[in-house]
């Protein structure tokens, strides 16, 4: 390989090479540290993450090329890399490392949604009334409400979960392959992932408020389609379709409040999948008698019919 050919791996060896800087002063040149394949892998899969962060998805991958990649990492780390350091190497071909930063993107679980919507949990919480069965289901009420419009607030903010989004609408339309197989392990990785956290969430929630299943339902059934609604409206929403700010009765002394159609949708979820847990027995709860009509008739609220009382 030609000299000055950039960060090459030695025949036979299990090192990406090293890349020589030359001293200002003593004119000297100072090999860089040698980094192992793996590392190399890892530097490159970032280097590709960041350009996607930067530019996008746009229609694809196209954009996410080894030149762009090489670029920013020389940039950012000073390593200089090549075509010949990593083809053959560390990846079959180009389309391969592409899939491997797509399939990273995938398996992205966005934690800053979820830390979002735990924000606004802890407000409502902490000044919830637990007293009676028609203020918990009041209290239910008002955390899907607040934690709609966290999760809308971060869908439309943030790059990261528009990318994901991204590929998982480029993976649904291709399988098949070694490259999109692999993509589609990470989608499916990262929905196991959120949906034990969302499960764990869901029952800490009917813990907290005294509540239970309806019999078939599950508390999965209720996660995955309160997920698929998120996911539907977010993207609904950074397209500028009217999904916030839709003004109903249902505060205290029926105070009007700002809704969005994803918190009405996870409402009415609720009232279907759930029901008070009649062996809950906190102090002060009022069990003695069962809303009649179910939870909608108790107190402020959105019935199945799409009414309001107030």
């Amino acid at each position: 390989m030609p000299s000055g050919a950039g960060c090459n791996a030695p025949h036979g060896g299990g090192g990406a090479g090293v890349t020589a800087t030359q001293d200002r002063t003593s004119g000297a040149r100072t090999p860089r540290p040698r980094r192992s394949r793996a590392e190399l892998r890892a530097l490159l899969v970032q280097g590709g993450l960041e350009v996607l962060r930067e530019d996008g998805l746009g229609s694809g991958a196209e954009h996410l090329t080894f030149k762009r990649v090489f670029e920013r990492v020389a940039v950012s780390t000073g390593t200089r890399v090549t075509n010949a350091s990593v083809i053959g190497r560390l990846w079959e071909n180009q389309a391969a490392f592409q899939s491997e930063v797509l399939a990273h993107v995938a398996a992205d679980e966005v934690v800053d949604q979820e830390h979002a919507v735990m924000a606004a949990v802890s407000g409502v919480a902490e000044s919830a009334d637990l007293s009676t069965i028609a203020s918990r289901r009041s209290v239910l009420r008002e955390l899907f409400r607040v934690t709609a419009e966290a999760n809308l607030q971060v869908g439309t903010a943030s790059r990261s979960w528009a990318t994901v989004i991204g590929v998982w609408a480029l993976a649904s339309g291709a399988r098949g392959t070694a490259n999109t197989d692999r993509i589609h392990e990470a989608i499916g990785r990262s929905h196991a992932a959120t949906d034990r956290r969302s499960i764990a969430a869901t029952e800490a929630l009917m813990e907290f408020l005294g509540l239970r299943v309806r019999h078939p339902l599950t508390a999965d059934q209720f996660s995955r389609s309160c997920s698929a609604l998120v996911e539907g409206c977010a993207l609904r929403d950074r397209a500028g379709q009217r999904i916030r700010g839709i003004e109903l009765p249902t505060g205290p002394d029926g105070e009007v409040q700002e809704w969005t159609i994803l918190g009405i949708g996870m409402d009415a979820l609720a009232e279907q999948f759930f029901e008070p847990d009649p062996d809950w027995t906190p102090d002060g709860v009022d069990r003695s008698v069962a809303p009649p009509g179910g939870w909608a008739s108790a107190g402020t609220g959105i019935d199945p019919s799409g009414t309001v009382d107030g």
